[in-house]
């Protein structure tokens, strides 16, 4: 059964019912409600939604005519009849939903009536004996009791079922068999303290619970107080107990105490006084009070009780902010005021009921739509807080009555009043009482007391306006003299109102006090009198005393001050779109460029940067506003941002949050008196009010919704986990991954999570609006993983969902193998001995016919095995030698207390080795791989590293590059000494640090290897040259590149060979690669170190397995 009523929310009453009264007459425009549209190609099975139900946990369940659809505001899961599965559901076209209060769902179909089990997705049908057969009978619809009993209905009986007899009732009610007694939407059920309700196609019935029996209710002609209509396709009762009952003709209202039915029309003529149409299909009760109405062809209506008027909204052909279509099969809404629609053969909307932080002007269709030139917004004034001056791009002024939606356009063409141009980018009122319209050709004013419009040069009878035909005007403003700044493509321009006079300023590039450009973009007046100019290279500040533009960065360094990351003499960008002086700071100037905000300090005379790194949405910043908190506003190419002034912390927000659109325009911005602000873009003007704002306080139930696999065997397998609290896993599964949902549908894509892994991580990570995590492989053991969410405005849910997660190792590493291992082992010692004495004894009688053969063999093995000693000493000898100039474990600890090192050589000698120096302030660290393994790579080893040393103790290089440069002269120079025939084809992969503790800095270069920084659960890449030390074929006039950074506490800094990433093995038999080291160190970085090496270590030995080693192995980690 669709549930719309329930929960009392008073708190939220006020909002909503004024929220009502300001919908009313406005509804084309749609500024005040979000609307989403859910279709078959989101995933939605079918486009007729029968009926909608919001479950206990949150998900949203959607019958349609073609399945049923579980919704977790991601995805659409479908459930459709399978005739080769009897576990499924019994029929496609879905008529009603219910839940029990074991969480089973109850489904009436058009084939019986189904009980799902969340948790094993397994449908069970009912049956009963053939006289009252509901096997092959549409059941219409299905009411969970308050009794516990599972009551349904068909066109001639309702049936009550006890789940926990499995006995089922049954209740004939009246039928008119001249009428059809079936509909394709179901019938209603609805349940009272005493009584069952139900719809059908001949009048209203009264189930009486204790009694058993029907009352009907039905359309008598004559009587004015019966039933409108005897098709009752919906019922709902309010919270005082009245009952709603929607017909195919008019609404009604049944007095239980007067025992009659109060009717409500259609009316043309008093449009408030009924339902949008008389033809109802759906009923919802609102948590306000309010009920709302679904008509089958005329749209949606509202009843406010409190007011007792209706009001209306209509799909409008065109409009996306209007409904999506007027034929409503069923309405629901969910427990955080979102409103849910289903449609004929058209899916789904979800509307947001909750007061909007954003609306929109735009221009929408219809009568009693909002009628712009263009959507294409250049510049905003707001007049008396009820006239909106709108200019357009190439389409004119629009003044906008914001009382009753009237437009009035004014243009170069239209008749009695025009302007000069319809490129309005500049609308500015100044304190003389005209409003200054600067377009694309020229200024227009507009006098408020003779409400007309003028050119310029006409209005003051000057000749300002010959110089700015035809030219560009960006912007204009007021300074504290009363002087008008008029920004234009060819220069700046002040009126003086006193004098009567013109004062041009252009640029000159021989003199440093003018402008940096003719193109002046924007002006402002600061509280000590400067007017600060920005222009599209630079900005400028007009000082009166000196009458100069003064040029803000001239010929200063493009690098950081001293001691600051971000602070610069210069701004970021040399385009400056917009600039304001900070309203509670006299000696801070805030300018957006084009590669983000700046802070500009007077008294220093710096730029602080606040980059996309910080938060931004987009680097270029169109129009600034500094709000009544002291916080900013800005628009860009990439939405609004706002920017906490005091926690220096940006919030984006996107066409989701209900601005116009992802890009807006220069020039269009506006704040008024009251604090309203308006930004205006290429799809409206966005507006609202900061200290209006609420955020969304519903908190989201954070579930589990799949689990995805892939086995040994490639199989790869996805299930659904909403009801699960443990996953077993085998230890050759990979590719896992585990997805989940907040269910709070108010904007899903902004609801963010965070995780950690029980088992594996130290601490949270914070994923964003990522709703599910790539784990990839987990060893065998136990686990849990945490999940916790939030909405869309990032209000959490402090209770985290779990669930456990079992690996399971491979069977050669369980009890009962070790168990079979000992057995074996007895049964192989046992066997062996007993061959062994049989065949000795056999082969003592050989040994005496064959001594002399023998003698010579055990000869001849003796000095193979003082050989072979000879050869092993002397490798053995090499590696203490290679161990001896390997620094000890005790220097490296010294120097580097929190590092560690995972070595493992292949053979007893090795190719990879470590080195570390200090000198000074400066500590020396390298990973180098040397070309093979075994005596060759262990011979290039000695020479590395005594190359090493000579560069960095005896020349004093301290720069990783250029000592990458002498080794690698170092090594060809070795090499060449020994043949001039032919070229060396062996070297040496190096990954060689440089950390400056002082300066707190970090320089890399690198052969081949890269250097991995975890900053901030982020993996940074730093790569080397591609190239290796060596005397190479082409490596002649080749130099290596350093790399400079800033390094940060608790980073954690990675070098290594390629031994751990080429290792084969798996359950592929692959190379571990470096995608998945990646992941590895990512997962075990915040371990402490020892931690680290050990599990790098167990990780390598479990991918190895039973494959042999393939090269050194070397894993430097360092903590800052």
């Amino acid at each position: 059964m669709v549930k719309c009523g329930s929960p009392r929310m008073k708190k939220h009453f006020s909002i909503l019912l004024i929220l009502w009264l300001l919908a009313t007459n406005l509804v084309a425009q749609n500024a005040l409600y979000r609307i989403e549209h859910y279709s078959v190609d989101d995933g939605l099975s079918q486009g007729s939604a029968n009926c909608i139900y919001q479950d206990r946990k949150g998900f949203i369940w959607i019958g349609t005519q073609d399945g049923l659809n579980k919704f977790d505001g991601y995805k659409f899961t479908t459930y459709q009849h399978n005739p080769l599965d009897t576990n499924s559901i019994s029929a496609n076209w879905i008529y009603g939903i219910d839940e029990d209060d074991n969480g089973i769902i109850w489904i009436a179909t058009q084939n019986g009536l189904n009980a799902l089990n969340p948790q094993t997705n397994i449908f069970k049908h009912y049956y009963t004996d053939k006289q009252y057969s509901f096997n092959n009978e549409e059941i219409f619809n299905v009411l969970v009791g308050s009794d516990g009993f599972i009551w349904f209905k068909s066109s001639h009986y309702l049936y009550k079922l006890d789940t926990l007899t499995n006995n089922i009732s049954v209740f004939e009610h009246a039928l008119d068999y001249f009428v059809n007694n079936k509909s394709d939407n179901g019938f209603p059920m609805v349940e009272d303290a005493e009584s069952i309700w139900i719809g059908s196609a001949n009048g209203l019935f009264q189930f009486i619970k204790k009694m058993e029996v029907f009352k009907p209710y039905k359309n008598i002609p004559e009587d004015p107080n019966s039933l409108s209509n005897n098709f009752v396709s919906s019922i709902s009762i309010d919270e005082k107990g009245n009952i709603w009952i929607g017909t195919g003709n008019g609404l009604n209202k049944f007095d239980k105490k007067k025992n009659r039915f109060i009717r409500y029309f259609a009316d043309a003529k008093n449009p408030n006084q009924g339902p949008i149409g008389n033809n109802i299909n759906a009923l919802c009760n609102g948590k306000n009070g309010t009920l709302w109405i679904g008509t089958f062809g005329s749209g949606l209506s509202c009843f406010d009780p409190f007011t007792n008027q209706f009001y209306h909204y209509k799909h409008e052909e065109g409009d996306e902010k209007t409904i999506y279509y007027d034929y409503i099969l069923s309405l629901y809404e969910d427990r955080t005021l979102n409103l849910w629609i289903g449609y004929d053969a058209n899916g789904l909307d979800k509307i947001d009921l909750k007061p909007q932080k954003y609306k929109t002007y735009q221009t929408s269709k219809g009568k009693n739509g909002l009628h712009l030139n263009s959507d294409n917004i250049a510049s905003i004034f707001l007049e008396n807080d009820s006239i909106l001056w709108i200019g357009t791009w190439e389409n004119g002024l629009n003044i906008l009555n914001r009382n009753n939606y009237s437009v009035k356009s004014i243009t170069t063409t239209s008749q009695n009043q025009h302007i000069v141009g319809n490129n309005v980018h500049s609308i500015f009122a100044d304190s003389h009482g005209l409003i200054w319209i600067g377009t694309k050709s020229g200024i227009s004013i507009y006098d408020r007391k003779n409400k007309t419009f003028n050119d310029l040069d006409a209005y003051f009878n000057l000749t300002l306006n010959i110089k700015l035909k035809g030219v560009r005007i960006y912007n204009i403003s007021e300074d504290y003299k009363g002087n008008i700044w008029i920004s234009t493509r060819n220069g700046l321009y002040r009126y003086n109102y006193d004098t009567k006079t013109i004062t041009t300023f252009t640029s000159s590039t021989n003199d440093s006090l003018t402008l940096y450009d003719n193109t002046v973009v924007c002006t402002v007046c600061d509280k000590n009198g400067y007017v600060w100019i920005g222009t599209r290279t630079g900005l400028n500040r007009y000082d009166y005393s000196t009458n100069k533009c003064f040029r803000i960065g001239y010929k200063k360094s493009n690098k950081p001050v001293e001691g600051s990351q971000r602070t610069y003499y210069i701004p970021s960008n040399s385009y400056i779109y917009h600039v304001i002086e900070d309203l509670f700071d006299e000696n801070i100037i805030w300018v957006g460029t084009g590669s983000g905000l700046d802070k500009f300090n007077k008294k220093t005379n710096t730029f602080e940067y606040y980059t996309i790194a910080d938060g931004l949405p987009n680097g270029t910043i169109y129009e600034l506003i500094q709000d009544k908190n002291g916080n900013l506003w800005m628009s860009t190419n990439r939405g609004l941002a706002f920017f906490d002034v005091a926690k220096k912390k940006f919030t984006a927000f996107d066409v989701n949050d209900g601005i116009q659109d992802l890009e807006f325009n220069n020039g269009a911005s506006y704040i008024a008196p009251s604090g309203e602000i308006f930004f205006g873009g290429v799809k409206g003007v966005t507006y609202f009010n900061p200290n209006n704002q609420k955020d969304n306080t519903f908190i989201p139930n954070v579930v589990f919704t799949t689990f995805e696999k892939t086995s040994a065997n490639g199989k790869k397998e996805i299930r659904n986990i909403s009801d699960l609290n443990l996953i077993e896993l085998r230890h050759d599964d990979h590719s896992i991954t585990f997805s989940f949902a907040a269910l709070e549908y108010t904007n899903p894509r902004k609801n963010t999570f965070k995780y950690w892994i029980e088992g594996l991580m130290n601490d949270w990570t914070f994923i964003g609006n990522k709703n599910f995590i790539d784990i990839g492989v987990l060893a065998p053991g136990e686990y849990t993983l945490h999940v916790k969410g939030t909405n869309n405005n990032g209000i959490w849910n402090d209770k985290e969902t779990t669930i456990k997660i079992i690996v399971y190792p491979p069977f050669y590493k369980t009890i009962w193998a070790y168990i079979a291992y000992i057995l074996l082992l007895g049964s192989i010692i046992f066997f062996y001995v007993r061959s062994r004495t049989k065949k000795l004894q056999e082969a003592n009688e050989i040994l005496r016919q064959k001594q002399l053969t023998s003698l010579e063999i055990a000869r001849q093995k003796e000095e193979l095995s003082v050989k072979n000693k000879n050869i092993t000493d002397s490798i053995n000898y090499a590696k203490r030698i290679q161990e001896a100039l390997l620094p000890s474990e005790y220097l490296f600890r010294k120097l580097l207390p929190n590092s560690f090192i995972l070595y493992k050589p292949r053979d007893i000698v090795s190719g990879d080795f470590y080195w570390i120096s200090e000198k000074e302030s400066k500590i020396f660290v390298a990973a180098v791989d040397c070309t093979g393994h075994g005596v060759p790579g262990a011979f290039m080893s000695i020479i590395g590293f005594d190359l090493l040393k000579n560069i960095t103790r005896e020349q004093n290089v301290e720069d990783p590059a250029e000592i990458l440069n002498l080794l690698n002269l170092g090594v060809a120079d070795t090499f060449s000494k020994q043949s001039t025939d032919y070229e060396l084809k062996d070297g040496m992969d190096v990954s060689l640090l440089v950390i400056d503790r002082v300066n707190k800095q970090l320089q890399y270069a690198g052969a081949f290897n890269p250097l991995y920084i975890v900053r901030n659960k982020e993996l940074i890449e730093i790569k080397g040259n591609r190239f290796a030390i060596g005397k190479i074929e082409g490596n002649e006039n080749k130099r290596f590149d350093v790399h400079t950074l800033e390094y940060e506490n608790n980073d954690m800094i990675y070098l290594f060979s390629d031994g751990y990433a080429d290792q084969i093995g798996g359950p592929f038999q692959k190379k571990f690669k470096f995608r998945r080291f990646q992941h590895l160190v990512l997962s075990v970085h915040n371990l402490p170190l020892i931690k680290q090496r050990d599990f790098l270590n167990e990780t390598f030995e479990t991918w190895k397995g039973q494959m042999e080693q393939v090269d050194d192995i070397l894993i430097i980690g360092i903590r800052m």
